[in-house]
Formats: C-alpha cells, structure tokens, sequence
C-alpha cells in the first residue's frame, strides 16, 4: 500500500452517510450548520464522482459550498477524492501549471515563462480547460502555436514529459468528471468550487504545483489545503485573470507551502511549511480598458521581432517567481537569472 493509499485509508473516519447528510451539514440554518471534516468532503466528493448523487442533490450541495466558500478542510478532502479516482502513473515533474480561467485583458505571457523553464531543463507539466467563452483566450491554443505536445492521457503525458521535458493535457482527458462538473456553471449562473481545485490537481505530485486565483482569500484557502495534503511544494498567488501569472503593476503575495518527508517518506511536522513572499512592482499601472488577445504579437514578441513592455514584464516576474521555489534563490538573483534567460532565448 503507497503513502497516498494509507493517507486516504487513515482520513476515512467516517461511516459513508446518504448524500443528503452532507447537504442538511452544510445548509441548515445559521446555528447548526458547520463546515465538513477533511474526511466527510472526501467521502461526499467520493459519491458525486462515482455518480450516487442527484443533480438536484450535486446543484443544491455545489452552491451552498460556493455561497460561504469551503474551507481548507473541506478542499483538501474533496481534492483526495478525485486524486483517488485519478490514479496517475508515476512520473517526475519539476513544475505542475494549471490554467482554467482563460485571459480577456492581457495575452497569456505565462506560457514563454513555462517554455523558458523547459528549454532550461525543467519538466513541466501544463493542464487546463477549453471553454465557451468568446471573449476569453485559452491557453491550448498558444501553447500549441508555440509547439507544445499535446497529451491526450496521463499515460501518453507521462512519456512525453519523460522524452520532451513538457506538454499540455486537457482536464476532460485525464479527469472527466471534473470537466463535467465544471459545466454545471453554464446552468447555475455561478462558479463552484470545482473551478478552484481544477488548479490544485496536481496529478503527478510535482515538486513545484503553482496556482492562480482571482479572488484574495482563495489563495489561502490554497495555501492552507496543501497544507493538508501530501503536495511537496505549492505556491498560490492572485494572478492576472485569475491565471497563474505574476502581474507586474502590482506587488503580489505569494503564499508557499513544503511539506518536508524523512526518509522513510513521513512527513516532517515539526518544519515551519507555511510562509509567503512578495514580487515587486516593476511596471507603471496599466491601463485596465487596454487589450491585447493577439497571439500574433505574443509570437513576435518571443521570436525578437517586436517589444512589449508589460508582457516581457509579466514573463520575468513569473519567471521569477518560480526560479525562486525551484532553485532556493533570493528574489535579486531570481530576477537576474530570469532576465538572463529572457535574453538568451533567442540564441538558443
């Protein structure tokens, strides 16, 4: 049995109740009502993705969750479930990037932070979602104009990250259910929790997962979900969009986790794992009514061909930011290797 398996073993302290348990827990009224156990979210998520709910059930229980926010307890058990069901192959990852919420204003300047980082020799794995909206970019698009792999399973995205170092896989192809869920907010009018833990799937367990919100308040929500988890190393941030993507006209707080294991794989407690820290402001605010979605410029610009100062800002904070959890460097020297690698890119 793995650490994963016993974790998930260990947390289940709790008989499995009728789903409407779980709703009359969270939606009774303003005295009785509490929040769930790590373990009573992992055994509700459990039924909603093996299909035992109602849509009635799953749409009441999904907006009184949204209504108050669930707490980390609850995120921690839910993302346990869906882990489970996951069942990823084992396969090293230096950096896991989700990215569900699609740019309206600013290109996706993440992706050439990402793109630097595998050239440099990371493994990076990219997952995210396709969705409806007109007047949002999605990631799938740049990453395969600039020639990302695309994967079409966890198997085939673990023997690309493995040959190439990199690809980009769509949650509908290795997490259905999620996909799925995430759907619901075309009828309900409202995003759920689903549209957060999409970002913390972390299917192969990366040394470094990194995750953008929209909302302030998320991202410790995030942080203190990791904290709960068997993650190695999360940083959560209020990025552009609500992608993860470091904004350069604002300082924004990163909030960090690492959880520290022995050498017989348990966890160290007694390691001070939560903490935070802060990227600069380094470009003049920005004009909120100026947009930029086209990704003909992002190309001209990573080709050397054209400049653009707030993009080429947002890629060397972002970089920055993850050069300095992956490499245990200081926030001058983040920068200065990042700006080095901004310019290097185009001899190599």
């Amino acid at each position: 049995m793995s650490k994963n398996d016993i974790k998930i073993a260990e947390s289940k302290t709790v008989e499995s109740k009728p789903f409407q348990f779980y709703i009359q827990t969270v939606g009774r009224g303003q005295k009785r009502r509490r929040s769930l156990t790590q373990a009573e979210a992992q055994d509700a998520m459990s039924m909603i993705l093996a299909g035992q709910v109602s849509e009635m059930q799953l749409g009441a229980f999904l907006m009184l969750i949204r209504v108050r926010e669930e707490t980390p307890e609850e995120a921690a058990g839910f993302l346990q479930a869906i882990r489970d069901v996951m069942k990823a192959p084992n396969c090293e990852v230096d950096l896991d990037w989700g990215t569900y919420a699609g740019k309206r204003r600013q290109l996706p300047w993440f992706i050439l932070a990402l793109t630097i980082l595998k050239d440099k020799g990371y493994k990076v794995f990219l997952h995210g979602v396709v969705g409806n909206e007109s007047n949002r970019l999605y990631t799938k698009e740049v990453a395969e104009l600039l020639g990302w792999p695309m994967a079409d399973s966890l198997a085939k995205a673990k023997t690309m990250i493995e040959t190439s170092g990199f690809c980009y896989l769509d949650v509908k192809d290795f997490a259905p259910q999620i996909k799925t869920l995430m759907n619901y907010r075309d009828e309900l009018g409202l995003r759920s929790p689903i549209h957060s833990l999409a970002r913390m799937l972390n299917p192969f367990n990366a040394r470094l997962s990194v995750h953008g919100v929209f909302h302030k308040g998320y991202d410790d929500i995030h942080q203190q979900s990791a904290a709960l988890l068997d993650d190695q190393m999360t940083a959560s941030f209020c990025g552009d969009g609500g992608e993860a993507e470091v904004r350069p006209d604002r300082k924004t707080e990163i909030k960090m986790v690492e959880n520290i294991f022995d050498d017989h794989g348990e966890r160290v407690t007694s390691i001070d794992q939560a903490w935070s820290f802060f990227m600069p402001k380094t470009y003049l605010n920005s004009d909120p009514t100026d947009k930029c979605l086209d990704t003909d410029v992002l190309l001209a610009v990573w080709q050397g061909k054209a400049e653009h100062a707030y993009g080429q800002a947002a890629v060397i904070q972002t970089l920055a930011m993850a050069l300095m959890a992956l490499d245990n460097l200081t926030l001058g020297e983040a920068f200065a290797t990042a700006e080095s690698l901004w310019l290097q890119r185009l001899a190599s």
